[in-house]
């Protein structure tokens, strides 16, 4: 019989961290909202960080129902206070802002991926006009093998299992492993186009409203990390 996790006695912590991370997530877009109420301007605000967000938001939502049928598990209160209310938030958001603020959208800056797909030397056909706006992905992709190999789920299964015994239930148990870590890593990424926005403005002045925005998805992200 396997002991207990270290902290399973704290289930309570848990419960705070989710929470935490719900609260700062909420935090963000109030601050995102506030500062285009205020400007009546998307200027300065990546739409790429925006649209990362809500992918893996939704992302996340439809892992957790997969790994609870995967598993037999009942959905629980939380799931629907914290993973539900936060992609919704994360929708309508995008949606709002979207329709009423992308006529002063810098569609021109916000390139996250353009430079780094030149210095790469792709092939040109790969680089059409919105192949840019991949780079986050495949990025996310390459990480999220990495760390598959550092933080495979305890209940996934090795690759090497999948090769010899070819189960259709292994295989998806490795698979949704491997979707749990493609969701981390574009969390983990998805303020680069953000962050790159700030870098290149010039000069090199932060709105306030923004910065809070990145500052309270830094904290929903970090909170989530010790989460896990």
């Amino acid at each position: 019989m396997q002991p207990p996790p270290l902290l399973h006695g704290w289930t309570f912590l848990h419960d705070i961290l989710n929470y935490s991370t719900a609260i700062f997530w909420l935090l963000a877009y109030v601050a995102v909202l506030q500062k285009v109420h205020k400007e009546k301007s998307a200027c300065g605000l990546s739409f790429q960080t925006l649209f990362a967000l809500v992918l893996v938001e939704v992302s996340n939502v439809l892992l957790i129902v997969s790994l609870l049928s995967y598993h037999s598990k009942p959905f629980n209160m939380d799931f629907f206070l914290v993973d539900c209310t936060s992609a919704a938030i994360s929708i309508l958001a995008f949606v709002y802002l979207y329709r009423n603020y992308r006529h002063s959208y810098e569609k021109q800056r916000d390139s996250f991926g353009h430079k780094y797909m030149r210095l790469l030397r792709l092939p040109a056909s790969w680089c059409g006009p919105y192949s840019h706006l991949f780079f986050l992905y495949f990025l996310s992709l390459f990480l999220s093998f990495t760390m598959f190999l550092l933080r495979r789920s305890p209940h996934a299964p090795a690759l090497a299992q999948v090769a010899r015994y070819g189960n259709g239930r292994l295989a998806l148990g490795l698979f949704l492993s491997l979707w749990e870590c493609f969701n981390d890593s574009v969390l983990a990424l998805a303020l680069l186009p953000q962050l790159q926005m700030f870098y290149s403005r010039r000069p090199r002045k932060v709105n306030s409203l923004l910065g809070t925005f990145v500052a309270m998805l830094f904290c929903a992200r970090t909170l989530a990390f010790v989460y896990w």
